[in-house]
């Protein structure tokens, strides 16, 4: 492999708690050594990595009742089976739901 250039970048690794790592860029530093990069965006100055997974909130029943019932009452779906489909779930969960 060969090596065209190499950068040396002002960076540094800060411990981020709960968010995981956070690296600093010296952006002074970085424009001395870098006579190009004056006219860069600069506003972004941190990049967390290692971030806790974002919990996903799956819908209630209840919530599931009211989307479902709204859809059906709007004429947008016209059966459960058609909704079943929309959504990829079977026709019993539909009915299960709805009846909750």
């Amino acid at each position: 492999m060969r090596i065209f250039f190499e950068i040396e970048w002002p960076l540094r690794v800060v411990r981020g708690g709960s968010n995981g790592s956070r690296f600093e860029l010296d952006l002074k530093k970085l424009q001395k050594s870098l006579p190009f990069f004056d006219h860069a965006n600069t506003e972004l100055t941190r990049k967390y990595v290692n971030q806790p997974a974002r919990t996903v909130k799956k819908n209630t029943r209840a919530t599931q009742a009211k989307l479902y019932r709204k859809l059906l009452d709007s004429g947008k779906v016209k059966s459960r089976a058609e909704l079943a489909r929309k959504f990829g779930v079977s026709r019993a969960w539909v009915t299960k739901v709805l009846n909750g």
